[in-house]
């Protein structure tokens, strides 16, 4: 699982003292922390896989309200539309205290660490393994 980061220089900054106060690097498995540069880029991410944990400045993030939508110039240009994230279940959550952020991302590990992996098969021989192994424990349920 990554963590991808976006939003101004100071938040990524933050977000990574944070993290690496809390040991966070080390506790993913297959995954980093990847900043994120721009909008395109952070869409594609999210629609390409939105169960990542995707850390968003709330300052990029357009509101649908009033303002966002008749006054644009005051609308950030590297913002990404509120309805955009809750339409790929990233709206979610919001965290105002970095222990709680903490807490949410190891959270997050620790339930895509409990999904089981498939077998991994590297060769022919491998797959004979599994099938005599699968043979004996049906042959051993027969005896029994």
């Amino acid at each position: 699982m990554n963590i991808y980061i976006y939003g101004s220089t100071s938040f990524s900054n933050e977000i990574h003292k944070v993290l690496d106060h809390g040991n966070i690097r080390f506790k993913i498995e297959d995954g980093d922390v990847v900043d994120v540069t721009t909008l395109q880029y952070l869409k594609e991410l999210i629609i390409e896989d939105p169960y990542q944990i995707f850390l968003i400045d709330e300052n990029v993030i357009i509101e649908d309200d009033f303002i966002s939508k008749y006054l644009k110039i005051l609308v950030p240009k590297n913002g990404i539309e509120k309805s955009f994230l809750d339409h790929h279940g990233i709206g979610d959550i919001s965290q105002r205290k970095y222990t709680d952020l903490l807490i949410y991302i190891e959270k997050r590990l620790e339930t895509a660490i409990k999904k089981p992996k498939a077998t991994e098969i590297n060769s022919v021989e491998d797959i004979f393994e599994a099938f005599e192994d699968e043979e004996n424990t049906q042959i051993n349920k027969k005896a029994e």
